[in-house]
């Protein structure tokens, strides 16, 4: 973790203490893009990080100022801190008036995950979230394809490219790619302060605080106070439990296994295709794509009885016995697929499970819940990351737009923000597209269902693949902030009348 000082060097070896970018890095991205963001090569409209940062006067704001003369600040504890935990961290500590900790139970970051998809909604999120050089970064990072775009589909026995999933009316900067979780995870850790994460720490449970805000009580004995509770401890997250103590977790019939591994143990491959792609068949798949420079990385999600899940653990090491056991599945797929699996030194195996899905992402006017411990998707549309920094970005504006300057209030005691109007705001702005994504969960299995009804007859097969395969791009490209937008506005006029609003326009507009 670095300090917020964000001046982007031109030598960017060292920024904060971390590694960056080599010298002879260009402003290219990793894939051909051809977009030259920064370097010998000044940046053309509309290109490289955008323009404007809404709302915070059209720049990234760096350090805010903080809480001046007698007013506290407002305490955020973040339960969690991976993928969702750390992009709340970085964004919410650049808020004025805030004191902000992260808890997480682990004693470090750990190599935990693979194959992360960047999706559009995400890019989005991230090009007003990050710093300037954790974007640059992203992009030097983030695998788009070599002289291709987009992810090609493909039958699972013929490897021929079915369809391919792009945004069609997306610049190139902002068309999604692939990363390690650890090198995602990494580079939002850069955006927090020092001394905000606070390893070891395991909660055990909140409680309502009186008259508002939230005690947390930790494993350890020891409790500490919040106003506002960000709970993004994930799929098995306590917090979501004690809301929510019915909610059981299930295992969903699938089984993902896969592997990070180095460039040149896959590079000898003949005819490895040079993208990213999928392979799928009737509810399974396989991802074989480059992630960041040097990284090759193996997904699928394969059926598995749940008697066989029960006997995996979560991050459990397969060995030969997982590649074994992958040869024999595959067997029957696309050859190159067992070619990628036989130079695997090894296999991890994640039982895929999720729990139904909060309908409101709020409690007690001062909690609220990001990312998989609100919506656990369970690999759904590769899109839990997308989905928990739009769950962090709405948050963000829905705060932001209660702050209260201290020159702006009258007693120095008024606290910096109104919570529970945040909050609404928040659940409003998320709670209707996350309802309408989990519907649409269950809607695709109807087409999975009737493109597998095809069976044995190949060519009825792609005839069903190719009219039901829909991607979803009102998920992928969705933009929380016009929704925060649309919703803010609504909000604020909750509670004029009709009438009262007609007048007031017909005061500015005439007849």
């Amino acid at each position: 973790m670095g300090s917020l000082g964000y001046q982007v060097e031109d030598d960017l070896d060292v920024v904060n203490g971390h590694k960056e970018l080599p010298k002879d890095y260009k402003g290219l991205s990793n894939g051909i893009n051809g977009i030259h963001i920064r370097g010998h090569v000044e940046p053309t409209p509309g290109r490289g990080r955008p323009n404007h940062f809404y709302p915070i006067t059209g720049v990234y704001p760096g350090v805010l100022p903080k809480t001046t003369g007698q007013r506290p600040p407002l305490k955020i504890a973040i339960i969690g801190g991976g993928l969702a935990g750390a992009a709340a961290a970085g964004t919410l500590s650049r808020l004025p008036d805030v004191d902000v900790k992260v808890y997480e139970r682990s004693d470090k970051v750990r190599e935990a995950g693979a194959l992360i998809g960047v999706m559009v909604s995400a890019m989005r999120s991230l090009s007003r979230m990050l710093s300037p050089a954790s974007w640059e970064r992203l992009q030097y990072l983030l695998y788009r394809g070599d002289d291709c775009e987009g992810i090609n589909h493909r039958h699972w026995r013929t490897g021929e490219i079915l369809t391919n999933a792009l945004s069609p009316h997306t610049p190139r900067h902002m068309q999604e790619g692939r990363i390690s979780r650890i090198a995602l995870h990494d580079l939002l850790v850069r955006d927090v302060p020092d001394d905000v994460i606070n390893y070891s720490s395991s909660v055990l449970r909140v409680e309502k605080n009186e008259p508002s805000g939230m005690r947390i009580v930790f494993e350890d004995g020891r409790v500490e106070e919040a106003d506002l509770v960000v709970a993004a401890d994930g799929l098995y997250s306590k917090i979501r439990r004690k809301y929510l103590p019915d909610g059981t977790i299930a295992y969903r019939g699938r089984v993902s296994y896969r592997q990070n591994v180095p460039m040149e143990l896959v590079q000898h491959i003949k005819g490895l295709p040079d993208d990213t792609s999928s392979w799928r068949r009737n509810g399974e798949v396989v991802f074989l794509s480059k992630l960041e420079p040097g990284v090759y990385s193996f997904v699928t999600m394969a059926s598995e009885s749940e008697e066989y899940a029960k006997t995996l653990e979560w991050r459990h090491s397969m060995g030969k016995a997982g590649i074994d056991r992958l040869l024999e599945h595959f067997k029957d797929w696309d050859p190159i697929i067992n070619e990628v699996v036989k130079a695997l030194p090894n296999v991890e195996a994640y039982p895929l499970q999720s729990s139904p899905w909060m309908r409101d992402l709020i409690r007690d006017d001062a909690v609220a819940f990001v990312g998989d411990a609100a919506h656990p998707t369970a690999g759904a549309y590769g899109a839990g990351c997308s989905f928990a920094f739009s769950d962090v970005r709405a948050l963000c504006l829905s705060l932001w737009r209660t702050h209260q300057s201290s020159s702006t209030t009258s007693e120095a005691s008024t606290a910096p923000y109104d919570v529970p109007y945040a909050l609404r705001l928040y659940n409003e702005t998320r709670r209707h597209f996350l309802a309408r994504v989990e519907e649409q969960i269950k809607l695709d299995k109807l087409d999975t269902a009737y493109v597998a009804a095809a069976g044995s007859d190949e060519k009825e097969w792609i005839r069903r693949y190719r009219e039901r395969f829909t991607i979803n791009w009102w998920i992928l490209e969705h933009d929380v902030d016009a929704k925060w937008q649309e919703v803010e506005a609504m909000e604020r006029h909750k509670d004029r009348s009709q009438k009262a609003i007609v007048e007031a326009a017909n005061t500015i507009v005439g007849d």
